[in-house]
């Protein structure tokens, strides 16, 4: 089926907004990791807003935010400032939140798209979270609670440029935009707890009568899934196509809205009328002093940064021969990663085999039991000898993968587990040849199908033959006495 394009250029920007990996709330010492926790039970008289109660910076929020700035190639300005920024709602308690408004601790950087396009990063600010509200259902009446848990927590908002024309562009930006950060140590940034979210500004634009027309926009909140993006971004663009040709009140509108995405009707719908700067009332915050970050300090966290993913993938590929597939699920998980890297340093010489072993069975193990790379049972270092063994010859792949279940249940090291329970790979042809006539004998339509033609079907007799060498026999010895004795 053909699908035709839009009648209209699709222009995109989007601000995300990550919690930082701190232990603590942004200006008082609650805990950071709200997720889970019972309703109101991490506050206090700062975070809640309560009167005489006064905010002291915290440290490392500012130094990931700078971090984060630095991975997005962002300039680091001599002097920024916190301000105030004023509205009213009921997840807000103070009526107010500290944010950046003018003086924004990065600024001006960019991130690298697959396929080599570049997003501009307009700035990188820090701010404080706000509350949740929880909203139900009882005894007949809505009510809205509200869990100011939350609130407080560190936020950097990343304010990209509009310079992404499709819902497709924008996902790849927001996923090379979480590996940056997660790679960075900048924020865990888990979705599905809200710890990244996405407000994303979506505009429309196309030729009317000999004139570029740019209806109002809107803007999409709190968008924290990749499918939520897609969905959102394709319907709300569609939405104001329509409501043009329709002639709505879009026609007459000057200011852009605020619209939210309902993932279950799969439309969005209105929430508000667009804020304007004025709106906000923006003043600087009292309470704090202004910052000056010392250059020798952000020359240290520069000099701290990581390999970034878009390059690691290259030189797992280029270096290393893996294919684009294997490079990119080893780099979507850092640990994953660092775990891949350390093994193949042991056995430098067998990185695709490596690479399987990393994405099949511990990869499976992991998922079955919990975890992550970082704790695996199995040690890097003890892959790393198990490939070696194999690419000796000194044990069967079947066998290895026996080994490596004993490794993960009860840990040893893998050359004497190997001889412990007899695994060594035999040299015996004259065994294996006398397993392989057994296992002939036992299949003879398998036999009787290979000579009609179906050479597929003595594949089929290499497992049993292994099963009855105990899997202490090479695969390439057995096929070629197979077809020896076939042949």
């Amino acid at each position: 089926m053909t699908v035709s394009a839009p009648p209209y250029e699709l222009v995109i920007g989007i601000e995300t907004h990550v919690e930082l990996n701190t232990e603590s709330k942004m200006f008082c010492g609650c805990r950071a990791r709200w997720f889970g926790a019972p309703p109101n039970t991490l506050v206090c008289p700062v975070c809640l807003g309560l009167p005489g109660a006064l905010p002291v910076p915290n440290r490392r929020a500012i130094e990931l935010a700078i971090t984060a700035g630095l991975a997005l190639h962002c300039q680091t300005p001599d002097h920024t400032k916190f301000d105030r920024k004023n509205y009213m709602y009921p997840d807000l308690p103070k009526g107010y939140q500290i944010s950046q408004y003018d003086l924004p601790l990065t600024v001006n950087g960019w991130l690298k798209l697959e396929g080599g396009k570049r997003v501009g990063i307009r700035r990188a600010h820090l701010e404080e979270d706000t509350g949740t509200l929880k909203h139900g259902e009882g005894a007949g009446q809505r009510y809205t609670l509200v869990d100011f848990n939350r609130s407080g927590v560190p936020l950097l908002e990343i304010v990209s440029d509009p310079d992404m024309s499709s819902a497709g562009e924008a996902e790849r930006y927001v996923r090379t935009l979480r590996d940056i950060l997660v790679y960075s140590g900048v924020s865990e940034m888990r979705l599905e707890q809200g710890a990244g979210r996405f407000d994303v500004n979506v505009s429309i634009r196309f030729e009317e009568g000999g004139k570029t027309i740019w209806p109002p926009q809107s803007e999409i909140k709190n968008l924290n899934s990749y499918e939520a993006l897609r969905g959102a971004v394709a319907y709300e663009s569609d939405r104001l196509w329509r409501e043009w040709q329709s002639g709505g009140e879009i026609r007459t509108r000057t200011g852009k809205v605020t619209v939210g995405w309902s993932p279950e009707r799969g439309r969005t719908y209105m929430q508000r009328s667009k804020e304007e700067v004025e709106d906000y009332r923006y003043f600087p915050e009292p309470d704090l002093v202004a910052l000056r970050p010392k250059a020798t300090r952000v020359a240290e966290l520069r000099a701290a940064l990581p390999e970034m993913p878009t390059e690691r993938r290259a030189r797992f590929v280029e270096k290393l021969g893996l294919s684009e597939k294997d490079a990119r699920n080893l780099v979507a998980d850092r640990q994953l990663a660092d775990y891949f890297e350390a093994a193949v340093g042991v056995e430098p010489t067998s990185a695709k085999a490596v690479a399987n072993w990393v994405i099949g069975e511990l990869t499976a193990a992991l998922k079955r039991d919990g975890g992550d790379a970082k704790g695996a049972r199995v040690a890097p270092e003890q892959l790393g000898v198990l490939v070696r063994l194999i690419a000796a010859g000194r044990v069967s792949p079947t066998a290895a993968k026996q080994v490596f279940g004993e490794m993960w249940k009860r840990g040893g090291d893998p050359e004497a587990i190997v001889n412990t329970l007899g695994l060594a790979q035999t040299s015996d042809e004259d065994a294996i040849a006398a397993a392989v006539d057994e296992v002939l004998k036992a299949n003879p339509s398998a036999l009787a199908d290979y000579r009609k033609g179906k050479e597929r079907a003595l594949d089929g007799l290499i497992g049993p033959v292994m099963s009855r060498m105990k899997g202490r026999a090479d695969g390439a010895v057995i096929r070629r006495i197979i077809l020896e004795r076939v042949g």
